[in-house]
């Protein structure tokens, strides 16, 4: 029949090309027991990796990806740009609420050219095979090899080792959060990048933030619920636009369904996500925290999220009066209580005497400046709960509540 493929044969190359990737993924492991890490990771797997692509792209028939070729460009941008959006995001969250710290690779050229060595065949060799499977099974929707080969990509991208040193439930949700959740919105991102825009697309969208990571000397360092609402967060709503975006293209649909106020909305839809990601972990004056136990009843009971206004300058500590409400670390456990006393030295430093409502004598130790995070002035009732179960009431300290 004139102008059918038979993909057939596409298939069966996509199938062995697989089993290939995932062996060679599980051969450094092997190759460990005769050679050192240093000869394995930087010389012998490039060079495996340089030979697969080499076969990949010179012996084998080439598949398309089923994005229109005319598009080809605009998908390639938009990939930087989602990845720059990502890593901006994460940068900015880093220096608000997080700390920026010192990169722990060595940035030296010899250095950077090593940890790219080291790296980056394996991620084309990734893309490429991405790009040809997808290419070969989704030709017309196919749900279900678009979810098997996002998978088996998540899976051989994760890191085990952090796996193996959860002890407990709350190690597990950590886990879950900080690498399966962001590493599979990663995977989704990139399988409709290659689905779409081939392994050119997906690699953009790559080259971004592995560039930033191995090459900046500087680099943000945040606590695992901000590192996983934006690993999270970001990527889906990027795959909101791209997904809108080039279906309508591949399924020949007007142009005019993409419309202005579609953009508007998608941009929109970003900002109020953004928005809700830095309003969790603190970028604005007013963040919400979880109370884990009983020592403000009636007015605050377990489980309920109290929303604080962070404390940021000395002129907010010194107009706290007796009866406020704030919040304090102690011993890396945040309490919240209110405060029944001020104390004021000769120097003009001042101390805070607190009490748990629903307790019987006050803290035994005064609260300092540097300790207050944040003064109350709100509460949403019990929608905390799924945290404290996440979390295990086996967990909270509670030797500072006096009865």
């Amino acid at each position: 029949m004139k102008g059918y493929v038979d993909y057939s044969k596409y298939k069966i190359i996509s199938i062995i090309l697989l089993i290939v990737f995932i062996i060679l993924i599980m051969l450094p492991r092997l190759l460990l027991c005769w050679f050192t890490p240093e000869l394995v990771n930087y010389r012998i797997k490039p060079i495996v990796w340089g030979i697969f692509l080499f076969v990949i792209h010179r012996l084998l028939p080439k598949v398309h990806p089923i994005g229109r070729i005319s598009k080809r460009e605009n998908i390639y941008f938009e990939s930087i740009l989602c990845a720059a959006i990502l890593t901006g995001i994460q940068f900015l969250a880093g220096s608000m609420v997080g700390q920026l710290g010192e990169s722990p690779y060595i940035l030296t050229p010899k250095g950077i050219f090593n940890n790219m060595l080291y790296i980056a065949p394996m991620l084309v060799v990734r893309e490429t095979i991405r790009a040809y499977i997808l290419g070969s099974y989704c030709i017309k929707p196919n749900i279900k090899a678009f979810i098997i080969v996002t998978a088996i990509m998540t899976i051989t991208d994760l890191n085990y080792s952090s796996l193996f040193l959860t002890r407990n439930l709350e190690d597990l949700t950590i886990y879950l959060a900080r690498e399966v959740g962001p590493m599979l919105c990663q995977n989704i991102m990139l399988s409709y990048l290659a689905l779409y825009g081939g392994a050119v697309a997906s690699l953009s969208y790559l080259a971004v933030i592995i560039i930033f990571h191995w090459t900046s000397p500087i680099l943000p360092v945040l606590n695992w619920l901000a590192e996983g609402a934006i690993g999270i967060l970001v990527p889906i709503f990027s795959l909101m636009f791209i997904i809108k975006k080039y279906e309508i293209q591949v399924n020949n649909a007007k142009k005019e369904q993409f419309r202005k106020s579609d953009g508007i909305q998608w941009v929109l839809t970003t900002l109020v996500s953004i928005g809700l990601i830095w309003f969790v972990v603190g970028v604005f004056p007013i963040m919400p925290s979880v109370v884990a136990t009983g020592s403000m009843e009636p007015l605050i009971d377990p489980g309920d999220v109290i929303l604080l206004h962070q404390v940021r300058s000395e002129e907010q500590i010194r107009s706290l009066e007796v009866g406020d409400i704030i919040q304090f670390k102690r011993d890396g456990v945040l309490i919240t209580h209110r405060i029944i006393e001020i104390e004021e030295d000769e120097l003009k430093n001042l101390s805070f005497h607190t009490k748990g409502d629903n307790n019987s004598v006050k803290d035994s130790q005064v609260v300092h400046p540097n300790d207050i995070k944040g003064i109350y002035f709100g509460v949403i009732p019990k929608i905390g709960y799924p945290t404290l179960i996440l979390k295990g009431t086996s967990q909270i300290q509670i030797e500072d509540y006096e009865y």
